[in-house]
């Protein structure tokens, strides 16, 4: 088994595992890294059971393929991954796959004939040139 098959096995199971994280992974041949992008940062960095998987992947490549690197980022990381060779968890919109802790507002557009839209004598200000 190749470093790129092994990694590309092991992300799949993780991502099965943490459906709710989008997962892209790249390859250089030139440097000899793998670089794995997981977003949401908040399992990156504060699921315990997603570090120790993440661990266990780290451990396992690092034992089995001396020769190359591997390296987890996020999306506030400098480094990019530029020609994602795998994509996982990037079928569905953001809000189906994140679970955020407050939903996300709903913006409803009053049109300019609407009473709330009709400014009052207290709220207009006039502004000075």
């Amino acid at each position: 088994m190749t470093a790129s098959e092994f990694v590309t096995k092991e992300l799949k199971a993780l991502h099965a595992k943490f459906p709710q994280i989008r997962i892209r992974y790249e390859y250089r041949f030139c440097t000899g890294r793998h670089t794995i992008e997981v977003i949401a940062l908040s399992f990156f960095e504060n699921d315990e059971d997603y570090i120790l998987e993440e661990k266990k992947i780290w451990d396992e490549f690092e034992s089995l393929f001396l020769q190359e690197d591997i390296l987890f980022i996020s999306e506030d990381s400098l480094t990019e991954i530029e020609h994602a060779d795998l994509k996982l968890g990037y079928e569905l919109g953001y809000r189906e796959k994140i679970h955020l802790d407050k939903p996300i507002p709903e913006f409803k557009f009053l049109s300019a004939y609407a009473k709330a839209m009709t400014p009052r004598h207290d709220e207009v200000h006039a502004l000075a040139a």
